[in-house]
């Protein structure tokens, strides 16, 4: 494993560097109803294929809530959460999260990834900030965006 020193030497170089973009990700009304089972956010928009349909969105749409449960799967092989070793890390919170556009079912999205700020703390570890931006194909607007809060530790 990297030393701490090396991490975090990596980490200040990469300060602002945006990310390739992730894999391809359908999201389909099956994706969709099981975060509505697991999380019970029933709103028929989500849910009710037919009448959303006849609603100006045309579809149903996936919840917010939902970029952010599956921003892990999204973004494993791009992140700064993936690229820099350590001995385990904590989420801290989310910062500035916006949902900027209705997501259709059956949208392909990705994500992408910039670190933003490390800052060292006095029990060793490292506060990091990363800002994640979740793709919609053929669209200039995000879905999501937001700022994930978290540390690393290295003993």
């Amino acid at each position: 494993m990297m030393s701490k020193q090396a991490v975090l030497e990596a980490m200040r170089n990469d300060i602002g560097l945006e990310s390739e973009p992730g894999e391809w990700l359908v999201v389909t009304q099956k994706l969709i109803d099981d975060y509505v089972d697991l999380t019970g956010e029933t709103g028929w928009i989500h849910t009710d294929v037919q009448r959303a349909r006849q609603s100006k969105l045309g579809s149903t749409i996936a919840p917010g809530n939902m970029g952010i449960a599956i921003l892990p799967k999204l973004s494993r092989a791009i992140s700064p959460y993936s690229r820099y070793p350590r001995k385990y890390s904590l989420n801290q919170g989310w910062d500035r999260i916006r949902f900027l556009q209705p997501l259709r079912v059956d949208s392909r999205i990705r994500a992408r990834s910039k670190l933003l700020a490390i800052d060292e703390r006095s029990d060793g570890s490292l506060r990091v900030e990363v800002e994640f931006r979740i793709e919609v194909e053929g669209s200039d607007k995000p879905w999501l965006t937001g700022v994930k809060v978290g540390r690393f530790f290295f003993e």
